[in-house]
């Protein structure tokens, strides 16, 4: 049964507050932006979502694509994977340990200990350092969610696979925005609409591998 007070001060449950606490603060900056930019404000929402929906290289393309600085992207995307892991991964806690039945994201955990599964050798031999060239490679499409919940799962303590998912996106995230950068530079010599197609690309490929994915499943 589902104890709101023991979940709270636990581990989990502050790890969760802290998510929470986040979404506020990243809620209070839209509307900061919003007083003195709506266009700025809507493109900032459009992006967190994109990255949301399909994946870091997407948001990061869209930040692009709206001439929004190195900073922003890079700042903006962070807060919106932490944002994601430090709620989502309390959630999965709860339901692990069956305190709280989460229908919606029944398939997404179940999909994530497929992953575990996966690469159980990795994981076994590598562990900790494992996990966070797991969420850091830019190329995995791997995500800071699934690579939080692989910890849990590999029995790595709450904090350390905060600290291990978190660092390892926040890395990504540079590493991405800088590589998505200089192709945009050298597409833009091809065509003025280089961010644009970048964006189109990974959209699309992201779609498509989530087909592949579902039709596997």
């Amino acid at each position: 049964m589902f104890n709101k007070k023991k979940f709270l001060s636990s581990q989990e449950g502050k790890i969760f507050i802290v998510g929470i606490l986040l979404l506020f603060g990243w809620f209070m900056s839209i509307v900061g932006v919003y007083m003195f930019s709506v266009n700025d404000a809507n493109k900032l929402v459009v992006m967190s979502v994109t990255n949301f929906f399909f994946g870091r290289a997407a948001g990061i393309s869209y930040g692009y694509t709206v001439e929004f600085s190195d900073g922003i992207i890079i700042f903006m995307n962070m807060m919106i994977e932490f944002i994601m892991v430090m709620i989502i991964y309390p959630l999965f806690v709860l339901s692990w340990n069956k305190s709280l039945h989460i229908g919606f994201l029944r398939h997404f955990f179940i999909s994530v200990k497929r992953q575990r599964i996966k690469y159980k050798s990795f994981f076994e031999k590598y562990g900790k350092y494992g996990l966070f060239v797991f969420v850091w490679f830019p190329f995995w499409m791997t995500g800071p969610i699934v690579g939080a919940i692989i910890g849990f799962l590999i029995g790595i303590r709450h904090y350390y696979t905060m600290l291990i998912v978190l660092s390892g996106t926040s890395l990504a995230i540079v590493i991405w925005t800088y590589f998505l950068k200089e192709i945009i530079v050298a597409l833009n010599q091809v065509s003025a609409n280089a961010s644009y197609i970048v964006l189109g690309l990974i959209v699309v490929i992201v779609l498509m591998l989530k087909l592949i994915k579902s039709r596997e499943g």
